[in-house]
């Protein structure tokens, strides 16, 4: 607008003399601090409209004016405007009092100073009305999330109650009959009935504490019972009865975040679990150290009392080792699973990890890696 306004003063600087052109000069100088002063600026710009012939910079300051200022600036500002243009300045020339002349006079003041105030409301319109949108977007995109969240909570609740009314449910049988059959069987069957029946009784404990999670609001969860750590490793080796053997001598002491802790606990319950279903009766070793990258724990067992450890095909499928690699995945970490030479199988989880010191350790016997699609050796 400036440039514009500046054109017109050049087009018309022999019009007015040199005191015109310093009207003229002023006024466009105006304009440049008409964003910080507009109404100094309009002002400065009045005695060019005085002229007759110098429109533009007056009607830009007197937009500026009408976009930032309240309702009565606006007002008095376009009165001073409509006025300047209005009246007959004598020094101009002969002044008409005929009717065609004044109204001409009436409708170029009327032109001059209400077009920019009606151009102004429009923009200022325009802006409040995209605020209005967009405020709206937002209370929409938050209503639509807080429908969400409400749908996601029903089906947790939904879930969780099926899971509590079906598989509880069969695990409270299994404990009571491992109970009855400890004392039923021979001395020599009784520890695998006991393990049978701790087994089952851990498992309706830990499906009781997630259908406790699944049913809680995220804050509630957030407070609630901790998850499994490095510290119920040693009871689920335990667990797992003498050919399971252990070294996690490592992981005393060793402060990590709550989800690597759970996470190594998963990689090693599921381990434990594929090994007694597909090599029952081999040893297992579980070994935890520390790496230059962070964490390492491997889970490795041989073959069993049936062969070499089973490709996994059974009635189902299953999601065992996807799960485990899920599970890592999500912490930046990997994980390998392969069989070994000798028909056993190695599952190796790595988490990344802040440490500050590095235990080294032997390299590891186990064969190359198998990434990927896994489950044709452990289909859980």
């Amino acid at each position: 607008m400036i440039a514009v306004a500046a054109a017109e003063i050049w087009a018309t600087r022999s019009l007015g003399g040199p005191s015109a052109l310093a009207a003229g000069c002023l006024a466009v100088a105006a304009l440049t601090v008409c964003g910080r002063w507009p109404v100094c600026a309009l002002i400065a710009t009045l005695p060019a409209l005085s002229l007759g012939y110098i429109w533009l910079a007056p009607m830009a300051a007197l937009y500026r004016v009408a976009l930032v200022s309240g309702a009565p600036a606006t007002v008095y500002c376009a009165g001073a405007v409509a006025v300047v243009s209005f009246v007959p300045w004598p020094h101009l020339g002969p002044v008409s009092w005929a009717p065609s002349a004044v109204a001409l006079a009436l409708m170029f003041s009327g032109l001059v100073s209400g077009a920019p105030v009606v151009l102004a409301r429009l923009v200022a319109s325009q802006r409040e009305l995209r605020a209005r949108m967009a405020e709206l977007a937002l209370a929409r995109a938050r209503e639509e999330q807080l429908v969400s969240r409400q749908t996601i909570l029903r089906e947790r609740v939904r879930l969780s109650r099926d899971i509590h009314d079906t598989v509880a449910h069969h695990l409270s049988l299994i404990s009571l009959q491992a109970g009855a059959l400890e004392v039923a069987v021979p001395p020599d069957r009784r520890q695998d009935a006991a393990l049978v029946r701790r087994s089952s009784q851990a498992a309706l404990a830990d499906l009781r504490r997630l259908v406790t999670l699944l049913r809680a609001p995220a804050a509630d969860r957030a407070e609630g019972v901790s998850p499994p750590g490095f510290a119920d490793l040693p009871a689920l080796i335990a667990a797992g009865g003498p050919l399971v053997t252990g070294d996690l001598e490592c992981l005393r002491g060793l402060e990590c975040a709550p989800e690597v802790q759970e996470a190594v606990f998963r990689v090693v319950q599921e381990s434990l679990t594929n090994a007694r279903k597909y090599a029952p009766g081999g040893p297992v070793a579980v070994l935890a150290q520390r790496t230059p990258a962070g964490l390492e724990v491997q889970v490795r067992n041989r073959r069993g009392r049936g062969g070499p450890v089973s490709d996994g095909h059974g009635d189902s499928e299953g999601s065992g080792i996807q799960g485990m690699c899920e599970r890592t995945a999500a912490l930046g970490g990997t994980l390998r699973a392969h069989r070994l030479s000798d028909g056993g199988f190695s599952v190796c989880a790595s988490f990344p990890l802040p440490l500050p010191t590095v235990t080294e350790r032997g390299p590891s016997t186990a064969g190359p890696p198998v990434t990927g699609s896994i489950t044709s050796f452990y289909n859980l």
